[in-house]
């Protein structure tokens, strides 16, 4: 994997995610939009994608919105402030792996 991506509970038990400053927005995407419910849904876009079955996909959260393209996802937060970078750029695939991480970090946290 191309990022040094960190999935932790914090003392409260919550999961959170560090990632670099140039994704910086996979963290609102995970904590905000995917949440501990999984990633089933924005999985199955981003593999219709990388599957080649369609050129685009597109899907709006809670506080951000993923477009999806075979090489590269744009992850837009809806509610930046007018001095926040809006949005940020990653590799299709790493998301992808981001977000199966995430998905077996909810699973070993409630497998307890």
């Amino acid at each position: 994997m191309k990022y040094n991506v960190q999935i932790y509970e914090d003392n409260q038990g919550m999961l959170m995610v560090n990632v670099p400053d140039e994704i910086f927005l996979v963290i609102d995407l995970l904590l905000s939009d995917v949440q501990e419910d999984g990633s089933k849904l924005w999985l199955d876009l981003i593999d219709k994608v990388l599957s080649k079955q369609s050129s685009y996909e597109e899907l709006t959260g809670n506080a951000c919105t993923i477009e999806i393209k075979y090489d590269v996802t744009k992850i837009v937060n809806e509610y930046a402030e007018e001095d926040q970078k809006a949005y940020c750029l990653i590799e299709t695939a790493e998301l992808k792996q981001i977000l199966l991480m995430w998905d077996n970090a909810v699973r070993n946290k409630y497998a307890e």
